[in-house]
């Protein structure tokens, strides 16, 4: 008898008589040609770079925008406190935040205040730098994503210094082509903190803090080719207003939510994709100081529809698309009631002439109510693993008035401007990168912008406040970003080094707030149950216009600060699960962090957390 199967060596056998027997075969290894797979990503260059996230980042959002080359983090002042971030010494206004796809911005003010985010939410950070074709008015200095993760199930529990008490709990299931993700939480903190005043140590009060949220996502599957995605977020505030040192405000009060809806459909092509997003955002704002006989209340609501698609038609050739359609009112015991609708086209090209040269032409067109605004930009890219890769990019932006720019009521003090015109932007980039064969990630980027028709409000021959068309600013950057893999014994370090010269075309000086030089840095050790991590931000000097004793205008400095956070996490199994221990100093060298004069942060703070992984 004779026994033979591919992969085994045969095997003859006599059999003399009938019985059972046990046959055993020896492998055989069968040498085979090479079978390679391979994937293509998009031809579209740089459109998203992804930021690290540390153990750290869930008990401070500073430390996870701080680590965006050129971003500045504008706080007014403990968690209470209205927080922004601007990218390259330019205004809040110019740079977008999203949320899964959802634009954050207020068309009441033009800004987003993050302190409305949970840090539970900021998980995975995206930076977006050449985003006109998908954001229009305000993205021209680049967008913030933020994408919470949808995998976790946790509980988790934190204190720490000036009463701050959070606790959260999120729950994952996964079904066969289905992926649910519910999170509720709740963040608050008494807030009061000492601070140094002249030669004396008062208490800043009124900094009181309550958050609660909810997030809800899901993933649906129908079939290979189409994805159904949801997410669903609110978050209620209820806080202090503790103003100025200069003018304080003990009684002031401001509670405000906001609620997010979004539905995406993506239908995958064999070249591309056609993606459907409905969107609507809501925010509800109180604001009351009894000192002053304010009550004020704002309803803001968004609402829109984009349809983007993407087509690949050869290794040459890659065309994007968008249509955007939106709507914004708002209902305020201020301005009344005020509607704007935006409608939007734009088109997205990359060709690809050699192996190593690739071209990105794009254009796009927004009719904004009674404004019109047209972005291009251009980017070529060169790449070759030895040299690196090269990327040069030009290009325009622009940013509508906000709403309290046009319809702010007539009175004593102030008074809107319908005659606005549109914020103008153009840019230049050049870019240089090097990976070294994985060894080490290295770039270094210039950057410059030049800004005409900026809004500023600012009094008039009758000492009434406006918002006028009178600014023109010229902003260079020259940024080194160095990134060191995981590679020594569980040790990584990264951190980048940005150089700022911001100049206000006008009046020739240099623009306010904005440091010539920054830099951060991150180091991370980390072993098998335990991570210790270590960030410093240095800021440096930045000048202002303030008035000096006689309430004649001069220009003062903000001293600089290097602002450093350690984080020591540990790791507990407990069989299935695990519990992870958080410790945190925020500001261990107990430095003055302020950005704006006036509004002082608290110091030296030291957080604690559990939290409990499923």
């Amino acid at each position: 008898m004779e026994i033979s199967r591919i992969g085994y060596f045969k095997e003859h056998y006599i059999v003399d008589k009938s019985a059972n027997v046990q046959i055993i075969l020896t492998k055989k290894i069968i040498g085979m040609t090479p079978v390679s797979v391979a994937g293509k990503l998009s031809q579209f260059d740089g459109e998203l770079a992804k930021g690290k996230f540390t153990g750290m980042d869930s008990y401070s959002r500073h430390s996870s925008l701080q680590r965006i080359p050129g971003s500045l983090i504008k706080s007014y002042g403990g968690m209470a406190g209205i927080t922004n971030v601007s990218m390259d010494g330019g205004q809040p206004i110019h740079t977008k935040i999203v949320l899964n796809g959802i634009d954050l911005t207020n068309p009441q003010n033009g800004q987003t205040d993050l302190s409305d985010i949970p840090n539970e939410l900021m998980q995975q950070l995206y930076l977006g730098r050449s985003p006109n074709l998908y954001f229009g008015s305000g993205s021209f200095d680049g967008v913030v994503h933020i994408r919470p993760m949808i995998n976790r199930s946790f509980l988790k529990l934190g204190a720490g210094s000036f009463g701050y008490q959070s606790g959260s709990a999120g729950y994952n299931w996964t079904l066969p082509r289905t992926k649910v993700h519910v999170q509720y939480g709740k963040n608050m903190s008494s807030g009061d903190y000492p601070i140094t005043q002249g030669d004396s140590t008062i208490t800043r009060r009124n900094n009181n803090f309550s958050q609660n949220f909810f997030l809800g996502q899901l993933h649906f599957q129908t079939n290979h080719q189409q994805l159904l995605k949801g997410l669903v977020f609110s978050s209620n505030q209820d806080r202090g207003v503790a103003g100025n040192l200069s003018w304080p405000s003990p009684k002031a009060h401001r509670e405000n939510k906001i609620n997010l809806i979004g539905l995406q459909y993506v239908y995958l092509t064999r070249r591309g994709h056609v993606r459907l997003h409905g969107y609507q955002r809501n925010s509800d704002e109180c604001y009351q100081d009894p000192d002053l006989d304010t009550d004020s209340q704002h309803q803001v609501n968004v609402s829109g529809v984009t349809i983007n698609g993407q087509q690949k038609f050869n290794d040459y050739l890659e065309i994007n698309g968008i249509i955007d359609l939106k709507r914004e009112s708002i209902e305020s015991t201020d301005m009344g009631n005020q509607i704007r609708t935006t409608m939007a086209s734009g088109i997205q090209a990359a060709v690809r002439f050699i192996s190593w040269l690739q071209i990105q032409p794009g254009y796009r067109i927004d009719m904004l109510g009674d404004f019109q605004g047209k972005t291009y930009d251009l980017t070529s890219s060169m790449n070759s693993s030895i040299p690196g890769k090269l990327i040069l990019s030009f290009g325009t932006g622009f940013h509508a008035p906000t709403f309290n720019d046009l319809y702010w009521p007539a009175d004593s003090y102030s008074e809107g401007n319908p005659d606005l015109k549109i914020e103008r932007n153009q840019y230049q980039i050049i870019r240089w990168e090097n990976n070294f064969r994985s060894k080490t990630n290295f770039s270094i980027e210039y950057r410059k912008r030049h800004s005409h028709n900026l809004i500023t409000w600012s009094a008039d021959e009758n000492y009434i406040w406006k918002p006028q068309n009178i600014d023109e600013s010229e902003r260079k950057n020259m940024i080194m970003s160095v990134s060191i893999p995981t590679r020594f014994a569980g040790l990584s370090i990264s951190g980048h080094v940005t150089h700022t010269k911001a100049i206000d075309m006008n009046t020739r000086k240099t623009l306010q707030y904005v440091p010539e030089s920054s830099a951060n840095i991150l180091i991370d050790y980390t072993r098998e149950n335990f991570a210790l991590e270590f960030q410093g931000q240095y800021t440096g000097k930045r000048t202002y216009q303030g008035y000096n004793k006689i309430w004649e205008p001069v220009n003062l400095t903000l001293n600089r600060f290097f602002d450093v956070n350690i984080g020591l996490h540990c790791i507990f199994p407990l069989g299935a699960q695990q519990l992870t221990v958080h410790f945190i100093i925020q500001n261990v060298l107990d430095q003055n962090t302020a950005f704006f004069p006036g509004y002082p942060e608290p110091g030296r703070r030291i957080k604690l957390g559990i939290e409990l992984g499923f």
